[in-house]
């Protein structure tokens, strides 16, 4: 009797727990590198790619929406797959190579007494909006580190809107993932010019 009777009480709980989750949607970027022309170029000077830093409320993993002026909603039921912090450093890497450059993770970065440079991401708004549809803000630091000291070549502030195809989240995603290939594309040409210009 005891044993059934905890089985009868296991399989509720599995029961419950599977209906809360339910209603629960996990979105990616499709796939990283569609529509991504592959370019080939003579190997260049490694540049390592810091992770991608989002400030305030969008440092999360739930979707955030400005559903009027100074209001905020995060979604119950709406997640990143991962965190965009990690989403977004993966893209700007797939990306960057992809396009030619030779970008390596900070983290994987060894040696620093040599010249090297680096590159940070730092996001201040990235969410839905009422009225622009997708939103992305934030600042470009492009470093040079050279016998163990940084100093910060070039900084751009970027900013991009992006409006909704369709209603929905998946109409969301499609936007916010235009708006950052905007950005990748800026990031190329500001990357590939002092390049060019720092190796003369």
């Amino acid at each position: 009797m005891k044993s059934s009777l905890q089985i009868c009480l296991l399989a509720m709980l599995i029961m419950g727990c599977s209906s809360n989750s339910s209603g629960h949607k996990y979105y990616k970027f499709s796939d990283q590198t569609e529509a991504i022309e592959k370019q080939i170029r003579a190997p260049e000077t490694p540049i390592y790619l810091d992770q991608v830093s989002i400030l305030g409320v969008s440092n999360q993993q739930a979707f955030v929406q400005f559903t009027q002026p100074n209001t905020v909603n995060i979604a119950s039921f709406h997640f990143w797959a991962e965190h965009p912090e990690s989403m977004l450093t993966q893209l700007t890497l797939s990306y960057l190579n992809n396009r030619g450059l030779t970008v390596i993770p900070r983290t994987l970065a060894g040696d620093l007494n040599t010249t090297r440079y680096s590159l940070k991401l730092v996001v201040d708004e990235y969410a839905g909006h009422y009225e622009k549809g997708a939103i992305l803000s934030g600042n470009l630091y492009f470093y040079q580190l050279q016998n163990g000291n940084t100093h910060l070549v070039q900084t751009k502030r970027f900013s991009f809107e992006n409006q909704l195809q369709d209603d929905g989240f998946d109409a969301l995603v499609a936007a916010h993932k235009s708006n950052w290939l905007l950005l990748l594309n800026d990031v190329e040409q500001i990357l590939t010019g002092q390049l060019r210009q720092n190796n003369k």
